[in-house]
């Protein structure tokens, strides 16, 4: 990031292994929730002390890298007594064809994913918005293609995925060193707050109980996971914490609010920082209740309304 005292100018970077400056009159950083932080601490925006350890200059000091949260989630997997369409479909004729109406016309088994169907569960009634999130996989998660006499097609299986929606836990980014291209430090604290980890316990409970119903019969047989592994509550809570990844939904290490000790104001800006936003899953301040893509699109949208106002004012005046 260049620096005019505490004005954003523009950014150094690399072409074709050659450093690079682009000047600009406001400066949109959108590198995610990773990137995004570790580019500001390493331009002096972020923890002072943090910056100092890696001999980085303070230029502002603000809470960058901090608050970071993401789902937590866990597959409940089973075998599918029958096999179903889409497993047929992976047959390497068939898919081929696929592929290509997919890519001609927009229809086809190639347009839709075997994971289309979610719930959200409240897993205490008295919880104003949904903690836990079913994901239901229709297939294999050995899945691939196959051919009669050149490969054979996959033991076929489906599955729910618990995945918790708001964790209690906190992370952070932090510098790995000055050097950009070293990749950040992710210290996600997963389970240190006291209630997460009971929380996605009762989702896999509910996974399982939604698994055991009669209409669902036909289409899950064996469990796989966890099977013997998740007999009792502790059995349950010890393989969470030997299986449990994230849903690849990271946000909050440059969370906006109104409050002044915050990251961003609610217009995007950096804190102390002139010409300079952030644009990207690093600005919100909280998970929401369902996977993030949408609204990621959506504060898109409104910093595109906002920085249009702000040239359209700027060439009025």
């Amino acid at each position: 990031m260049l620096l005019n005292g505490k004005h954003a100018v523009g950014v150094d970077y690399v072409k074709n292994g050659k450093l690079a400056r682009a000047h600009a009159g406001e400066v949109i950083l959108s590198a995610g929730t990773f990137n995004t932080p570790q580019l500001l601490m390493l331009s002096g925006i972020g923890p002072a002390a943090h910056l100092r350890e890696h001999g980085i200059a303070p230029v502002v000091d603000l809470p960058v890298g901090r608050n970071l949260q993401d789902h937590l989630a866990l597959w409940c997997l089973y075998e599918r007594p029958a096999g179903g369409d889409f497993r047929e479909d992976m047959r390497f004729d068939r898919m081929a064809v696929a592929m290509l109406s997919a890519y001609f016309f927009g229809v086809g088994p190639a347009t839709r994913l075997p994971g289309a169907l979610h719930a959200f569960v409240k897993t205490r009634p008295e919880l104003a918005v949904p903690d836990i999130e079913f994901m239901f996989r229709s297939t294999s998660m050995n899945a691939h293609l196959w051919f009669p006499g050149i490969k054979s097609r996959f033991a076929d299986g489906t599955g729910i995925r618990p995945t918790m929606l708001h964790p209690e836990s906190r992370g952070e980014v932090l510098l790995r060193s000055a050097d950009p291209t070293a990749v950040p430090r992710l210290v996600f604290n997963f389970f240190s707050a006291p209630n997460d980890l009971p929380t996605l316990r009762e989702g896999v409970k509910r996974a399982r109980e939604v698994a055991a119903q009669a209409p669902l019969k036909p289409f899950i047989g064996k469990e796989l996971t966890p099977a013997d592994a998740g007999r009792t509550d502790a059995d349950i809570e010890a393989w969470i914490r030997r299986t449990a990844i994230t849903a690849h939904h990271p946000c909050g290490t440059c969370a906006m609010a109104e409050d002044e000790s915050s990251v961003l104001d609610p217009q995007l800006r950096v804190r102390g920082i002139d010409g300079l936003r952030v644009v990207d899953a690093s600005a919100m301040p909280d998970l929401v209740s369902a996977h993030i893509n949408a609204c990621v699109i959506m504060m898109a949208e409104k910093a595109a309304d906002m920085i249009r106002g702000r040239s359209q004012l700027t060439a009025e005046t």
